[in-house]
C-alpha cells in the first residue's frame, strides 16, 4: 500500500517470516497474515457459489484461497515495482513485508532526497495495480462466464482496479499521498510541509472511508466483513498518517537542537561512594547529574536520575553510586557535534535515559537527559 516505513521499533521490524529474495530484497510475511488469509478465503466462499453454481462446497473453498493468494501475489508484483525504481535511481531497500492490509517496501529515505525520486518510486505502484487489472480483464474475456477461470480472472482484475483507484488517493500512507508530497516539494522546495499537507488529508480520508463503512453496515455480500476491513483500513490510515505527520515536525525542529544547550552540568563521583554523598557534592557544585570515573577519572557509568528518586533517603547513605549506575555500553556516548538529525537517530537506535556528553577531546561536557530532549522537542513547536 505504500513505499514508506513507518516509524517502528526495532523488535516490530524484525516480526515476520522471511520467504525469499527478490532484486536482493528480503521478502518477509507477518505471521498475522495467514490468518487474514484464511478469513477472507472464508468469507469469500460463499460468494464463489454464488457465481459459480456448479461447484461444490469444498471446491469453492479452494477456489477461494486461489483467489486470496492470487490477490496477495499481485500486491507483491505492486511492492516489487516499487522495489525496482527504488533500486534503478540507486535508492536501497530494506525489506518488502507482506501483512494483513496488503504490503509495505521499506524503502530508505535519502537524505537529503530527491522530490523527482520519491514521485518516480511512489507513482509506479498505482500503474502497476492498473496493468495488473486491465490483464485480468483481458484474461476473463477468455473464458465462459459462470466458470471458475472467469470468476478468479474478474475478481482479480477487480480487485487490482480498485487497489489502483484507491492507493492513488492523494493522502498519506497511500501512494497517491507521495505522490502529493513530491510535488509540493518539489513547487515549494519543503518536504516537510508536503508532508504535513499529505498527511492531513490522509486523516480527511481515513474519516471518508469510516464514513462509508458507516453508510454500508452489511458491507460486501450482505455481510459485516466488508465495512469491518474498511474500519480497519481506515485505522491503519490515520495512524500511518499521524506519524508522517509527527515525522515532518521533529524535522522542522531538529535545526534548532543544540547539544550544548540541553546538557546538564555532571558531577564526577567514585564507584564506592554514597548515594548520599553523591547527591549532596553535586547539588554543592551546582551539578544535576552523576557520572561514575574510575581511579584515573575516566567515566565508566551513568547514574540515573530517577534510580536515585526511586532510593528512599532513609538508605541512600546505606548504597553505594555502583549499585545505581549503568555500564557506559556502546550507545550511551554521545558528541557535540552532532546534529538534531544525528542526535535523535542515535538516542533512537540506543533507548536510554541518559547519555554521556563528550567534547571532540573526549573531555566530559555533562549528561544529555532524555527528558530534556523531549523538552527541546516541544519548546521548539513539536505538538
Amino acid at each position: 500500500m505504500s513505499d514508506g516505513e513507518p516509524a517502528k521499533p526495532p523488535a516490530a521490524r524484525n516480526a515476520g517470516l522471511q520467504v525469499g529474495r527478490v532484486l536482493g530484497v528480503p521478502i518477509i510475511v507477518q505471521p498475522l497474515w495467514f490468518l487474514v488469509v484464511i478469513f477472507i478465503a472464508v468469507s469469500y466462499a460463499p460468494e464463489v457459489r454464488r457465481r459459480v453454481p456448479t461447484l461444490g462446497h469444498t471446491a469453492s473453498y479452494a477456489v477461494s484461497l486461489g483467489f486470496v493468494l492470487l490477490l496477495y501475489g499481485s500486491v507483491l508484483v505492486h511492492e516489487i515495482s516499487h522495489v525496482a525504481v527504488a533500486k534503478a535511481l540507486g535508492m536501497q531497500v530494506r525489506r518488502v513485508v507482506l501483512q494483513m492490509l496488503g504490503g509495505v517496501s521499506e524503502v530508505v529515505e535519502e537524505q537529503p532526497g530527491k522530490a523527482s525520486r520519491e514521485y518516480m518510486v511512489a507513482a509506479v505502484g498505482p500503474l502497476t495495480s492498473l496493468l495488473l487489472g486491465g490483464l485480468g480483464l483481458a484474461i476473463a474475456e477468455a473464458f465462459r462466464h459462470d466458470t471458475v477461470p472467469w470468476v478468479l480472472a474478474e475478481e482479480f482484475a477487480f480487485a487490482n482496479l480498485f487497489v489502483a483507484a484507491f492507493n492513488a488517493l492523494p493522502g498519506l500512507p497511500l501512494d497517491g499521498g507521495r505522490v502529493l508530497r513530491a510535488l509540493l516539494w518539489q513547487v515549494t522546495h519543503d518536504k516537510a510541509r508536503g508532508t504535513l499537507a499529505a498527511g492531513w488529508i490522509g486523516r480527511g480520508l481515513a474519516l471518508a472511508v469510516v464514513g462509508l463503512a458507516v453508510a454500508k453496515p452489511h458491507g460486501w455480500g450482505n455481510s459485516t466483513a466488508g465495512s469491518l476491513y474498511l474500519i480497519v483500513i481506515a485505522v491503519f490510515m490515520w495512524t500511518n498518517a499521524s506519524i508522517a505527520i509527527a515525522q515532518a515536525k521533529v524535522s522542522t525542529v531538529l535545526p534548532q537542537l543544540d547539544i550544548r544547550a540541553m546538557t546538564r552540568r555532571a558531577f564526577p563521583v567514585a564507584a564506592e561512594l554514597p548515594v548520599a554523598e553523591a547527591v549532596r557534592r553535586a547539588r554543592d557544585a551546582g551539578a544535576r547529574a552523576l557520572v561514575v570515573v574510575d581511579s584515573n577519572g575516566k567515566p565508566s557509568g551513568l547514574v540515573s536520575e530517577a534510580a536515585v528518586t526511586a532510593l528512599p533517603a532513609a538508605r541512600q547513605p546505606w548504597v553505594s553510586v555502583s549499585d545505581l549506575a549503568r555500564p557506559l555500553a556502546d550507545g550511551l556516548t554521545l558528541r557535540t557535534d552532532m546534529t538534531g538529525e544525528a542526535l535523535l537517530q542515535a538516542v533512537q537506535q540506543t533507548p536510554a535515559t541518559e547519555y554521556l556528553v563528550l567534547d571532540q577531546a573526549d573531555a566530559v561536557c555533562g549528561v544529555l537527559s532524555r527528558t530534556d530532549l523531549v523538552a527541546a522537542l516541544q519548546a521548539a513547536g513539536l505538538r
